[in-house]
């Protein structure tokens, strides 16, 4: 049986970098919200500072909903600045609930703020601003977002909240997702 000493000398010459999941995980999310919020137009900006110091401070109800209100507003700004956003958005919307009574009309981008955030989101993959994966992404994250938006005494932990801030911020902010591209993000916000 070898001893402790030659033990401990192995692994002094052997030695791997020990990855801790636990605190590499939050750092980077807290690294790619830091990250978002310094490069973020000025019309979501503060809602990226806002998560930032919420799941500093331990707060992660909180910071999923301002990660949440970042990832809608910018949404609405793509669709602002894309050539035709608003229209494209009002036919998906007329074809998919135009014989409903609930019908909206939406003419400028503040008439989506009507509508409920999981019919923008169907509309917006309608219209081609999403597509159906980043729907289903967007859909899963509403859940997390109503339940800590809403008194059902639900609190998320850690890590779920990290999960919840990368995935939006890596693939719907980040635009990795988002089918309307271009200069949409830093263009000034306009009617269709």
């Amino acid at each position: 049986m070898p001893s402790l000493a030659s033990l401990a000398e192995f692994q002094r010459l052997h030695a791997l970098p020990v990855k801790d999941s636990a605190v590499e995980a939050p750092a980077l999310a807290l690294h790619s919200l830091r990250e978002a919020a310094a490069s973020a137009p000025t019309d979501y900006q503060d809602y990226l500072d806002e998560a930032v110091r919420c799941y500093e401070g331990g707060m992660y109800r909180a910071a999923v909903l301002m990660v949440w209100s970042a990832c809608i507003q910018h949404l609405f700004s793509v669709i602002d600045g894309h050539r035709g956003g608003i229209k494209a958005m009002e036919k998906a919307n007329h074809a998919r609930y135009g014989t409903s009574n609930a019908y909206r009309r939406i003419r400028k981008t503040d008439d989506l703020l009507y509508l409920k955030e999981s019919s923008v989101l169907q509309i917006a993959e309608d219209a081609g601003l999403i597509n159906r994966n980043a729907r289903a992404l967007l859909d899963e994250r509403l859940t997390l977002r109503n339940l800590c938006g809403h008194p059902t005494r639900y609190r998320p932990g850690r890590d779920e909240t990290v999960i919840f801030i990368e995935s939006l911020v890596l693939n719907i902010i980040g635009g990795t997702m988002v089918n309307w591209q271009g200069d949409a993000a830093t263009a000034a916000p306009r009617s269709a």
